[in-house]
């Protein structure tokens, strides 16, 4: 046991810290997916998702070489209107009944300059699985001055068009094009 042990401890020292990767649970009390379209050429209609899961396994010396998860929980759109929260659940729009969880999959990530980047992936949203590309600014890693956890913090972006995950209830009057925004924490998994 004792030779085990020294092996497992020389190859640990052996190998090159960088070559690991920490991984990071998504904070559902610090992230939100926030949407807007347009509501009948008078304003947009601005909505979010507060029950938001994942995990992000990040490398600090290769980004590229990163991944995330992401689970929205459907029934947790808000648009500040009851009555529209619960169309927008219903079987007309996102059928949270059915397809209770919107998932993205990271398939890649282009660092674009030391701070920005791309994340590529999989969006699954009422049924349907399409690519989708996230333009990412990378906020911030390091300690939580209040949970003295370490954090790693990202904003992101990304416009697509609801008729093709099949979400096309009211499209004319209500707009195709939804602009999507992440504001995202995720904590260091410890152990």
């Amino acid at each position: 046991m004792r030779i085990k042990a020294t092996l497992m401890a020389a190859a640990f020292a052996l190998a090159p810290a960088t070559a690991w990767a920490d991984e990071y649970a998504i904070d559902p009390a610090h992230t939100l997916v926030m949407f807007q379209l347009d509501h009948l050429g008078f304003a947009k209609s601005i909505g979010w998702f507060g029950d938001v899961t994942g995990t992000i396994t990040y490398r600090a010396d290769d980004v590229t070489a990163s991944s995330v998860t992401a689970s929205i929980a459907a029934a947790s759109v808000n648009t500040n209107h009851d009555h529209r929260d619960g169309w927008i659940k219903s079987d007309k729009v996102l059928n949270a009944a059915v397809n209770p969880a919107i998932t993205f999959a990271s398939t890649g990530i282009e660092q674009t300059s030391e701070q920005s980047g791309k994340i590529m992936g999989e969006l699954t949203m009422n049924g349907q699985t399409l690519p989708i590309t996230l333009d990412a600014t990378f906020n911030a890693l390091g300690e939580n001055p209040i949970s003295k956890k370490q954090t790693l913090g990202i904003s992101a972006t990304a416009t697509l068009t609801r008729s093709d995950w099949g979400v096309s209830a009211f499209v004319g009057p209500l707009g195709d094009e939804v602009t999507v925004r992440i504001e995202l924490e995720a904590i260091k998994v410890e152990g």
